[in-house]
């Protein structure tokens, strides 16, 4: 009997597109300081490249054919304190997942296993959405990253439950679907086969490139994973409910 629902932030409550983005931006920021011509389209493409060759980080093994260690590391320092100063601006809520919330809370425990840190639980806090989960697990604050299975033997620890007895409920296969899986937990991999569902508003051209870049790469990267098999596949949160998640429970 599936007992505890255990979700993902980014990309399943929050919606990480934006962050990616502005990320992305400032990397092609400090390339144009020693390559002028290239453009924001041309890094999206080395970008695309690699994450299509299956890079785990494609986004930094397209940026380093420019910029050396340091400076890659220069970059994302400043990314990391511009995002969490940011934090709020750049993760709005995705549409659907406060009902998704709602729908699932009377019927199951609910709990969060995520790669975020302590800015991330302010603003799910200022939300109201960090008091509906009993058990919250996120990467900086215990020390342990997705996909290492700690952090969800950790969650479940706490929780003092099963794997057997859990749904985990995620967009990345790596981080999401495959290590809890493997600790026997059931899944829900959404695709978001349309990212403009989650709810990010772009008028900027480049913005506008960047979210179909995703959509592409990411669509394609999961054709060729195809061995990857989650308990349920859904392209958005609307087609969640408890009802399925109930069926995903192993037969006696």
């Amino acid at each position: 009997m599936i007992r505890w629902v255990f979700l993902d932030v980014g990309n399943i409550l929050l919606d990480e597109d934006p962050i990616a983005y502005h990320c992305t931006r400032l990397h092609w920021e400090a390339i144009r300081q020693i390559d002028p011509g290239l453009t924001f389209l041309d890094l999206l493409a080395a970008r695309e490249d690699h994450s299509m060759r299956g890079s785990r980080w494609p986004l930094y093994d397209a940026v380093s054919a420019w910029l050396d260690e340091a400076a890659c590391g220069e970059v994302w320092n400043r990314a990391e304190q511009e995002i969490r100063s940011r934090f709020a601006e750049l993760s709005p809520v995705i549409p659907g997942a406060v009902e998704l919330v709602d729908r699932l809370a009377p019927q199951f425990r609910l709990g969060l296993i995520a790669n975020q840190g302590t800015e991330c639980r302010r603003w799910l806090d200022a939300l109201g959405l960090l008091r509906r989960f009993e058990i919250v697990a996120l990467s900086e604050e215990v020390g342990s990253y997705k996909p290492e299975p700690e952090l969800y033997r950790g969650a479940l620890r706490g929780a003092g439950v099963a794997p057997a007895q859990c749904v985990m409920i995620g967009d990345r296969l790596d981080n999401d679907i495959v290590p809890a899986a493997a600790l026997g937990m059931a899944t829900v991999w959404v695709r978001w086969s349309e990212r403009s569902r989650k709810g990010w508003h772009c008028d900027d051209p480049d913005a506008i490139a960047f979210r179909a870049s995703l959509q592409r790469s990411s669509t394609r990267s999961s054709d060729h994973r195809s061995g990857l098999r989650p308990s349920l596949v859904v392209e958005h949160l609307d087609a969640i409910d408890s009802a399925r998640l109930v069926e995903l429970a192993p037969q006696a």
